[in-house]
């Protein structure tokens, strides 16, 4: 499964560009149509660059993915460990250490 973020513009076909693009078009591919595409970097945390263009006579068109290979859960993504990481250093900072801090409070002293 290939994670793409979820769009309601650009959602008509996904094309991999290179081993860190894939483009999502807003139309689907057709001979002599005008379109808008987003370039997802898969690599740089799903940064995206929007662009646009037309496709004539002459052009090649894409051969878009098809839709069991796309998904939009976030647990396919690329950079989840990131996520995950961060996860885990909120839940130290946050939820155990003042615990830790409570318990060594109201802890009962042995004489």
């Amino acid at each position: 499964m290939l994670y793409v973020p979820s769009s309601n513009v650009y959602n008509k076909c996904y094309v991999i560009q290179n081993e860190d693009t894939i483009r999502a078009y807003s139309v689907v591919p057709n001979y002599n149509t005008n379109y808008t595409y987003r370039d997802y970097y898969i690599h740089s945390d799903y940064i995206y660059r929007d662009g646009q263009g037309q496709w004539n006579q002459y052009s090649t068109l894409p051969i878009c993915l098809s839709s069991s290979e796309i998904t939009h859960d976030d647990f396919y993504r690329q950079d989840f460990y990131k996520s995950l990481i961060i996860f885990i250093i909120f839940f130290i900072f946050i939820i155990y250490i003042p615990i830790k801090i409570i318990f060594r409070f109201f802890k009962k002293r042995r004489d």
